[in-house]
């Protein structure tokens, strides 16, 4: 079922990689330099990331005005138990959005280390995709 859709690839997207809203994403090429194109699960955890990390209300203008998330709202808070339980709600409320996810199974946080990245919500996501056996699972790093 995933495969039907596709996307053009996007640098620092993928789960392999560690990505963050401040670094700049690129598109990529292929071996013939053409737009290089994602499908299937990797596509899937790109959109995800993307959904996450772009700031609701900002792809209004493009006739999208609920696509993105609210976990900017976040930034400047202390890394705390109520600001986590907050932002699982948003991680939910956004990816709810994302017709090719049937179920998030969990949204975990790693503890922030003392005096190290406080300001960064480290997350991982369950996710069942839609007509997929195996569940998804991406690692996710928001700052605040």
């Amino acid at each position: 079922m995933l495969e039907q859709f596709k996307d053009i690839k996007l640098t620092r997207r993928a789960f392999d990689q560690l990505t963050s809203d401040r670094e700049y994403v690129s598109l990529i090429s292929d071996s013939r330099g053409d737009l290089d194109i994602g499908t299937g699960r990797p596509n899937l955890v790109q959109a995800v990331i993307n959904r996450l990390l772009t700031r609701r209300g900002a792809l209004t203008q493009l006739g999208h005005p609920e696509y993105g998330s609210r976990l900017h709202e976040l930034v400047g808070e202390l890394n705390n138990l109520r600001l986590r339980a907050l932002a699982e709600v948003y991680i939910r409320d956004c990816l709810a959005q994302e017709r090719r996810i049937e179920k998030v199974r969990y949204v975990t946080f790693e503890p922030p280390e003392r005096g190290i990245d406080r300001n960064v919500l480290k997350v991982t996501i369950g996710i069942s995709a839609v007509g997929e056996a195996q569940d998804v699972t991406i690692i996710v790093p928001i700052n605040i």
